[in-house]
């Protein structure tokens, strides 16, 4: 695992090696381990080093034979030694027994087609000297992330936004849709950022550049269309082969390896099937929540899986105590974002690092399998729309607004109070009732009218429409989860995993995003993964051998925090002083009367404001950062 950055000049000017020592630096925690750079004339490429395969030879960037291509890479290549073998055949020499010099044997042996034959995790930069072609490749999924900016002829990429914001040349411009688009969503979807000059690589896309010209492709596309020549009991067996492959295939390393493990039927299975690969007791790692937010503790489950397959378990508790590690929250995403699990997150992260060096989760079941209440409540709804218009409107309508929210928090009222009144609405427009924070009215009264009218305001809901509207799906199921896999998944989940994970520089391997397993999920007919009362059907049957049924049929709760509680109980005195009047002033484009609302229904118990909160918070706290480090800045440039 490693954090990689370059720059290459259009226009021929030299590359400074000091503008790629500070985006290198910037991100040292990426790789710990080693680091490398290649700086020739108009061309600059750098990387940040965690050793897991090939420690002792791994050194980056890493060339061909005559060392006129060299690549820096992030991530795992699982199918390396396959390709290796294949190279080979072709008469490609290897000088290391690293992953990464698979990429530059690849792109001779197949030029830029060579990135469709990967499978893993990945980002990286390959440079052709001869053809004077750089490549950027990002992994199908979103697994890694990669950064890039065009600006007066340099085209500057990097693993993180700051590494990029280290160039002088780089303005820091705020992109007014991307906030409005965090509102929605609780984080910023690409490929826009935060700033106006910078974009991410999407998923599953490649960036060539030569001879000044930027072209940009898609290289794999997720499609969910079913076959239905297949019986479940073939479909149930082909699953669980393909599962245990890919948790196979995930375990090769040269140091030490564990698993997170929260008691839910993603990452006990993943457990599971690590035992029965290895010779040695997996380490399991574990975290809860005691007092009045223990309702989202799972540890117990957690337990039952470490004890059958006598794990070596280690366990976490978290407490409100947060306010410690906020501004390092803050500053580890780059740009605003509000995914309270980033919380408990990162303290598992900080916990396993402490004991292995790769961990691997079970983020992603729920998106290929069918997990999320919400897939039950979207499904629930075309029920509720055939009732009469005056039923819906009785049911919807009065009673959304009259129920009160649960005292300690929990979130089944508000869920039950989101799906009255939004349940009758268009498939699209429910779904995006469903996953936004703030819908697209109330943003429109949070943001000042001149910030709103720059900001884009239709787009967020216009995301959801355009994939609800593609050819790529067959049912309102796959729907849902192509919806996911293209925002929820690389936007918020693989985001969040990656920047804490990385800020402890812990490897987090995701089995269930293995590409294989994604596409014959995808084959699957939607009515074999969730029924009207069950998620995870398929997924259910498949284990049915590796899990108990206190794991399996259990109510799943998912990794969270009672936020909806702290923020009336131990993170008030926080809530209060940085949505405050003045703080919210010096943000410039917040409008305090809409905000001072929504603090005082969710302190009242009238409703449960947590997520809308948390990304004012999390917002304002982000400008506060970065109005400081501009500061910064401009005395230092004055000064000198």
């Amino acid at each position: 695992m490693c954090g990689i950055v370059g720059i290459l000049d259009m226009k021929g000017r030299s590359v400074e090696p000091s503008w790629i020592d500070a985006m290198n630096d910037s991100i040292i925690y990426r790789g710990p381990d080693d680091s490398g750079t290649y700086v020739r004339g108009s061309t600059g490429l750098g990387m940040r080093r965690l050793s897991i395969i090939d420690v002792a030879g791994g050194h980056q960037p890493v060339y061909n034979e005559d060392k006129s291509v060299c690549v820096v890479f992030n991530g795992e290549i699982y199918n390396h030694l396959e390709l290796r073998r294949d190279l080979e055949k072709f008469g490609h020499r290897f000088y290391t027994n690293s992953d990464s010099e698979t990429l530059v044997h690849l792109y001779e042996q197949y030029g830029v087609d060579g990135v469709a034959k990967l499978r893993g995790m990945f980002a990286y930069a390959l440079w052709d000297e001869r053809a004077e072609q750089l490549l950027l490749a990002r992994d199908r999924i979103g697994i890694k992330p990669l950064y890039y900016t065009f600006i007066d002829g340099r085209l500057a990429f990097a693993s993180e936004l700051k590494a990029l914001i280290q160039l002088p040349w780089l303005t820091q411009q705020i992109n007014p849709a991307a906030i409005e688009r965090y509102l929605a969503f609780l984080y910023v979807p690409g490929p826009e950022t935060i700033y106006q000059d910078v974009l991410e690589l999407p998923p599953a896309h490649v960036l060539v550049q030569k001879g000044g010209r930027t072209s940009i492709r898609r290289y794999w596309t997720l499609r969910y269309h079913s076959r239905t020549d297949v019986h479940i009991d073939e479909w149930t067996e082909r699953v669980l082969y393909q599962f245990r492959d890919s948790v196979r295939s995930h375990l090769i390393s040269e140091v030490p390896l564990g698993a997170f493990l929260s008691g839910g039927i993603d990452s006990s299975a993943i457990v599971a099937a690590m035992a029965l690969e290895s010779p040695k007791p997996v380490v399991t790692f574990s975290i809860g929540h005691e007092g009045k937010g223990a309702f989202q503790d799972e540890r117990q489950y957690a337990r039952i899986v470490a004890e059958r397959y006598q794990t070596d378990h280690h366990e976490f508790v978290v407490s409100a105590d947060i306010l410690g590690i906020l501004p390092t929250l803050v500053a580890c995403f780059d740009q605003p974002f509000a995914d309270s699990s980033a919380i408990p997150n990162y303290y598992i992260t900080k916990l396993t690092r402490q004991h292995v060096t790769v961990a691997l989760s079970g983020l992603g079941g729920d998106e290929i399998g069918g997990g999320y209440e919400r897939y039950l409540g979207m499904q629930w709804a075309e029920y509720f729309r055939k009732l009469p218009s005056v039923a819906r409107g009785l049911f919807g309508e009065y009673w959304a607004h009259q129920l009160p929210d649960s005292p300690a928090g929990h979130p089944g009222m508000s869920r039950i109070k989101r799906f009255l009144s939004s349940a009758a609405n268009p498939k699209a427009e429910r779904y995006a009732a469903f996953i936004m924070a703030h819908s697209i009215s109330e943003r429109a009264r949070i943001l000042t009218p001149d910030f709103h009218a720059s900001a884009m305001p239709e787009s967020s809901n216009e995301m959801i429409e355009a994939i609800f509207t593609s050819p790529d799906a067959d049912s309102l199921l796959h729907y849902l989860l192509l919806c996911d896999m293209q925002l929820y998944l690389p936007g918020d989940l693989l985001m969040l995993t990656d920047r804490v994970s990385m800020l402890h520089s812990l490897e987090v391997r995701v089995p269930f995003l293995d590409h294989p397993l994604i596409e014959l999920m995808a084959q699957i007919p939607a009515r074999h993964k969730l029924t009207l009362w069950s998620k995870k059907a398929l997924f259910k049957r498949a284990f049915r051998g590796l899990l108990p049924s206190s794991i399996l049929d259990r109510k799943k709760l998912g990794f969270s925090v009672p936020m909806a509680l702290w923020l009336r109980s131990d993170l008030k005195s926080l809530l209060c002083d940085v949505l405050s009047r003045n703080a919210l002033k010096a943000v410039g484009y917040l409008e305090y009367v809409e905000i001072e609302k929504l603090i005082s229904e969710h302190l009242s118990g009238a409703a449960n404001h947590e997520s809308k909160l948390w990304a004012l918070i999390n917002l304002v706290l982000w400008e506060q950062q970065r109005q400081k480090v501009s500061s910064i800045a401009l005395r230092s440039k004055t000064s000198g």
